[in-house]
């Protein structure tokens, strides 16, 4: 964990310092993703960049915290916070956590569901989706509360055949009807078992003492543990028999059946 000055408690001697930080800008106040500002920010900024926007408040009123100007595209690479209380000597040092601090958080992955357990029919979709929550983490720097937010952006399939990777700002969701094409639903063209795998990106901010959220420029990525897709192929024959008088016909009791 880094450290910077700031003047992020009551200052006498300057009450009229101005403190300047990045914010992330597709989240509302609740730190939740807003996935349309999201699908924008990725056209406009990259897959490894994200808006963020210049944010003010008075050194001695962490509350009248205001946006100011307009978002822009940040990586990594840019600073995380202005430091306009350098080199005060009674502002105490706020923490400041990077990406590398961020990504060696253990952030949870998230969940691979599907709406049969993974089974489907070849040629058909076959849907999985994942679990979205953000995650907070809370501890203690340098003396100080500190708060990190761990938020879902993008969600990366690998389903297991071959065919190209899945990356989109949606988790995805459960079919409404058998065969359903979703944004996260695959058509296996092959029947067996296909090892099915996905990469969640967070994005990361962090608060001071219940102050305001500042962004962390840059994304984690975070694999699930894989699931197993087993595809078959179906078969249809008209038959006379009925299977109440017939236990033993064609299909009757198991549906499966090996050629």
């Amino acid at each position: 964990m880094n450290e910077a000055r700031s003047g992020q408690e009551d200052n006498p001697s300057d009450p009229g310092r101005t403190i300047a930080i990045n914010q992330v800008y597709c989240t509302d106040i609740q730190g939740v993703a807003m996935m349309d500002c999201l699908e924008a920010e990725q056209s406009a900024c990259g897959p490894e960049g994200q808006w963020v926007i210049r944010a003010e408040y008075p050194a001695n009123n962490e509350d009248a915290l205001e946006r100011v100007g307009s978002h822009f595209c940040s990586t990594d690479a840019d600073p995380v916070i202005d430091d306009p209380a350098a080199g005060a000597p009674d502002a105490p040092p706020m923490p400041v956590v990077t990406l590398s601090d961020f990504r060696a958080l253990g952030i949870a992955p998230s969940q691979i569901e599907s709406d049969s357990g993974g089974f489907g029919l070849i040629r058909a979709n076959t849907n999985f989706y994942a679990t979205e929550e953000p995650q907070t983490l809370e501890t203690m720097m340098l003396g100080q509360a500190v708060a990190i937010q761990a938020v879902p952006v993008r969600w990366t399939w690998d389903f297991g055949d071959g065919s190209e990777k899945l990356s989109n700002p949606f988790p995805g969701g459960p079919q409404r009807e058998f065969n359903q094409e979703t944004t996260t639903s695959h058509a296996y063209q092959d029947t067996g078992e296909f090892p099915v795998s996905l990469t969640t990106s967070y994005r990361g901010q962090f608060q001071v003492n219940g102050g305001p959220w500042i962004a962390i420029p840059g994304t984690a990525e975070v694999p699930s543990d894989p699931v197993v897709a087993d595809i078959w192929r179906s078969k249809s024959k008209n038959v006379a028999e009925d299977c109440v008088e017939n236990p033993q016909g064609w299909a009757c009791g198991d549906p499966f059946i090996e050629d």
